[in-house]
């Protein structure tokens, strides 16, 4: 039964008919508490691509046969852990309900970056929430979206420090922007994305700005101010071309200096009519519309690829990748694995280069950081939510409030009792993993590679 069906369930209902009119009553012990089932990460496809192919991937990666751009070599040890994440083999927690006794075990996951799909949609639901609860207050907000040009792309994927200045100066021209006729700092919140829709490595920024300035309100001389906020119009065409245009020659003027274009280069893209920079605003977001900001800042941070758009064909050795829908059709890509692991390890990002970026009023210090914190908060606590998420909003950043938030079902609930499960103990033994498998009827082998052809 997948998610949708599970959510979908409910109780069944027992018709009786009383003389003279029709009742319905609800059958409570045909009630099933809706359950959690853990995924396979064995059987999806791409686990079968990573176990059949990593050797000669890692051989291809060490002695490459043409002059693609090629992953961090650090992702042979991101794919090795992805296979691992998931797979009890390796350990898992064990929960207990304390009222019955039944068990729950956990597996570990591996919490690598673009790489493991799984890890990647648990911490986007972590920012979301994060962001929804302690960062953004209750005011409108609208997308930014800078795009760059292609040839560039290669230059800040080869320099990963590139990506957070290209951030950087877009946060600065929009504040310019913001700030122009108005007194305050705007409240930033900075994605890079490295990927696009066709499994490619295209890295660009979606910022979520508020659509005006925070200030603080003066008052008494020893009070602390109020926090406010101006608003401010959307930009037009012609105040978007100027702020493309100073984007364009700061971030080519940056890689000049570090190296990465000579002066020639850096000229002859500058005088292009069509410079490949663009900026969209077009997403606005209401200040009463939360899961309207929930949906976009779940955009944002969302994974690199999906599962439900692979297939591998392991009999013919070829990996089919549907494309997101443009203009109402769908492309499929066919490739090799080893094409597909290429492309696939192109979008994980360099080691310690964070991908998320705060500016203006959320600043780490930025004075009205605190002040706007405590705003959302008061104002997140007076929305009133659910009872259930209320109670999941200190452990947020938990795997079971995560999948609570996304599916609306809580996995440790057990199902005779109703209560919560606790954790009694972390099991890393191999005998008794072994031993525990074999009880549960699962499989109790590690992973193995398949060799590389000679």
């Amino acid at each position: 039964m997948c998610a949708k069906e599970r959510l979908s369930a409910k109780a069944e209902i027992v018709q009786v008919k009383p003389p003279g009119r029709e009742r319905f009553y609800r059958d409570d012990s045909c009630r099933e508490t809706p359950g959690y089932r853990a995924r396979n990460p064995g059987g999806s496809p791409l686990s079968r691509i990573v176990l059949g192919n990593l050797p000669e991937f890692e051989q291809w990666l060490k002695n490459p046969s043409d002059s693609r751009p090629r992953p961090h070599p650090t992702v042979i040890t991101a794919l090795k852990k992805f296979v691992e994440c998931g797979v009890m083999r390796y350990g898992v927690v064990r929960f207990r309900c304390p009222e019955c006794g039944q068990d729950m075990f956990v597996a570990f996951s591996c919490k690598r970056r673009g790489v493991c799909p799984s890890c990647d949609a648990k911490r986007s639901a972590i920012i979301t929430a994060q962001a929804l609860d302690r960062l953004l207050a209750f005011v409108p907000y609208r997308q930014w979206v800078l795009v760059i040009p292609k040839r560039l792309r290669y230059f800040i994927n080869c320099r990963p420090e590139l990506a957070g200045q290209l951030s950087k100066i877009f946060a600065r021209e929009i504040n310019r922007f913001l700030c122009r006729n108005n007194t305050g700092t705007p409240a930033q919140l900075h994605f890079i994305q490295r990927f696009g829709g066709s499994l490619n490595l295209h890295i660009h920024v979606h910022a979520v700005v508020s659509d005006g300035v925070f200030n603080l309100k003066p008052t008494a001389i020893g009070r602390r101010g109020e926090l406010v906020f101006t608003p401010v119009p959307c930009p037009t065409d012609e105040q978007l071309a100027d702020i493309v245009t100073i984007v364009r020659k700061k971030l080519i003027r940056r890689i000049c200096r570090t190296g990465g274009l000579s002066r020639e280069a850096a000229a002859d893209l500058l005088s292009w009519k069509n410079s490949g920079f663009s900026i969209h605003k077009e997403v606005a977001i209401k200040d009463w519309d939360r899961e309207g900001l929930e949906r976009l800042l779940g955009y944002c941070s969302r994974p690199a690829l999906s599962q439900a758009r692979l297939i591998y064909a392991a009999k013919t050795n070829m990996v089919i990748y549907r494309c997101e829908p443009r203009a109402g059709k769908s492309e499929l890509l066919t490739m090799s694995p080893i094409e597909f692991m290429r492309r696939w390890g192109l979008l994980m990002p360099a080691p310690n280069k964070n991908l998320i970026h705060y500016y203006g009023a959320l600043a780490p210090r930025s004075p009205l950081r605190p002040l706007l914190v405590a705003k959302a908060v008061k104002e997140t606590d007076r929305l009133a939510l659910r009872e259930k998420v209320n109670k999941l909003k200190k452990k947020a950043s938990s795997w079971a409030a995560c999948l609570a938030r996304v599916f609306e079902v809580f996995p440790l609930i057990c199902p005779k009792c109703n209560l919560e499960m606790k954790p009694v103990a972390v099991i890393l033994n191999d005998k008794e993993l072994v031993r525990l498998l074999t009880h549960l009827g699962l499989p109790a082998e590690f992973p193995k590679f398949k060799p590389a052809p000679q």
